[in-house]
């Protein structure tokens, strides 16, 4: 289940991440506007290694009932490419709460693949999976990303405040929640009230 994903959309490969995406994970964790509204730094090719061997490593400690990180590669169909990541694992301020993640190359922006990657995901952790519930927070002046949480059909909650110094990171982000219910039958959603509209 979780070491032997594929899943395939009209463009995307969702797979497992292997020690030969090294120099393509690389290449995202050190580009400052993929990591620009994430509570990562920049990292070196060593730190990027070590989060590829890391998250390698959680393939086959993962179990429905205990999802330690779930994050796969987003590769392009035709070349099986790495362009991105995408998962599902314990949300940082409330490991309680299961989180759906995604990042894109930057030059893969704006065509609706991120959409396509993480709904792939959220209906292999609803439907596959078995998750009853997942979470999404985002800076509010990302708003690409909040486009996109709000496409995939999750629903604004709240505004986070109040966290531990630890996490002040997270601090005003949005919150979003879908249930497994609301996924298979939804019925609309109440979106975050934006200073000056959309």
């Amino acid at each position: 289940m979780f070491e032997n994903i594929r899943l395939e959309t009209s463009r995307l490969v969702i797979r497992p991440l292997t020690v030969r995406d090294l120099p393509q994970f690389h290449a995202l964790l050190r580009d400052k506007e993929v990591l620009q509204y994430l509570p990562e730094d920049v990292m070196s090719r060593e730190e990027a290694r070590g989060i590829l061997s890391w998250l390698i490593g959680c393939y086959s400690k993962n179990t429905p009932e205990r999802i330690i990180k779930f994050t796969v590669g987003v590769a392009q169909k035709e070349n099986n490419e790495l362009i991105g990541w995408c998962g599902f694992g314990p949300l940082e301020f409330d490991p309680s709460e299961i989180e759906i993640y995604y990042g894109l190359s930057r030059h893969y922006w704006g065509r609706g693949l991120a959409t396509e990657a993480a709904g792939a995901m959220m209906h292999y952790a609803f439907e596959r999976v078995g998750l009853k519930r997942l979470v999404a927070v985002v800076r509010p002046e990302n708003r690409a990303s909040v486009r996109v949480i709000e496409k995939l059909g999750l629903i604004y909650g709240k505004t986070v405040t109040g966290l531990p110094s630890d996490y002040a990171a997270y601090e005003g982000d949005f919150y979003y929640s879908l249930n497994r219910d609301q996924y298979r039958n939804p019925t609309g959603q109440r979106k975050p009230d934006w200073e000056g509209g959309y």
